[in-house]
């Protein structure tokens, strides 16, 4: 297992490369100066000269090539900067972010899987019935609606007091209070259900027939039997697969739910450094991202041993 885990993490190396190329030239091509974004006010009143002192003390002054060599080595060595404009380092932005948008995922994720996997064993148990169709066509809606438009919907309906279901605020974090993630969460978690719900259905007709799935039945074992006693680990390796590709949804998703909820999450720091062109933190944060997507598929590949005692990795 171990040397599995060697291989898929030197495997993924060259991916991260490529991935962290790409931040950083997009993040350079990106218009704007950082050195307004640095100085502030101060920049109006400053001279030309204290400028250029300011954008050679940042490095700015160099060849691309030359900041992307630094940028890749400081990288490597677990420093990802500091902030142009809040004069923070940016792991430490990401130390204070991260806890609260790895709440906002997990709660989401949790959402998503109580609602997407009973929604597809049900579709499936009942193939081509009003349930079926009822399911799946929520599925689909829930699918096509943009995240932005359901936390609109949400913040409409369930938090103004004029449609008397005033249940929950309508922003912030509130000093980490459940009854202010409920809302982000369910936002963020309901667009992932139906595409789990969507996969489980698929997968669990599939399992529905092969040989084994035939003989239990032939057997007597009843369908609530068959499907949760037999079926039901197998086809939870396609869910399992779309889970861990969907960190990534997820991450992306928590960008847009935590500007519309203010949530003080690390989607909403990258808006925030994106509109005063803050780099180091635009760069810090997506970096960060990308690691965390390859580590959670390494562990989602680990977890397939887990579900299906039959799977091994030499």
């Amino acid at each position: 297992m171990f040397q599995y885990v060697l291989r898929r993490g030197l495997w993924a190396i060259p991916t991260l490369l490529g991935v962290f190329t790409i931040i950083f030239l997009l993040t350079y091509l990106m218009p704007g100066d950082p050195v307004r974004a640095a100085m502030g006010e101060q920049y109006k009143r400053a001279d030309p000269a204290t400028i250029e002192r300011v954008r050679d003390s940042l490095g700015l002054n160099d060849p691309w090539i030359v900041q992307y060599g630094r940028f890749l080595v400081k990288t490597a060595t677990g420093d990802l900067g500091k902030s142009f404009v809040l004069d923070e380092q940016v792991t430490g932005i990401i130390g204070y972010r991260f806890p609260r948008t790895l709440q906002l995922m997990s709660a989401a994720l949790v959402v998503a899987i109580l609602i997407g996997i009973p929604s597809g064993i049900l579709a499936a148990r009942y193939q081509y019935t009003w349930i079926d169709h009822t399911l799946m066509l929520i599925a689909l809606l829930g699918v096509a609606m943009p995240v932005f438009w359901q936390a609109v919907l949400a913040k409409i309906f369930l938090t103004q007091d004029t449609y008397g279901i005033a249940l929950f605020p309508v922003a912030g974090y509130g000093g980490g209070s459940p009854l202010y993630l409920v809302l982000p969460a369910l936002v963020l978690g309901t667009q992932l259900s139906a595409t789990i719900a969507r996969v489980m259905r698929s997968s669990l007709l599939e399992e529905r027939r092969k040989d084994y799935s035939r003989t239990a039945r032939s057997k007597g074992l009843g369908e609530p039997g068959v499907i949760f006693k037999h079926e039901l680990r197998n086809a939870m390796i396609p869910v399992v697969t779309i889970i861990g590709l969907d960190i990534g949804y997820l991450l992306g998703g928590s960008v847009v739910t935590e500007t519309v909820f203010n949530w003080p999450g690390l989607g909403r720091a990258v808006v925030t450094a994106i509109s005063r062109r803050d780099a180091p933190v635009i760069i810090g944060t997506l970096v960060f991202g990308a690691l965390l997507f390859v580590a959670v598929n390494i562990v989602v590949d680990i977890f397939y041993a887990v579900i299906n005692p039959q799977i091994r990795y030499a």
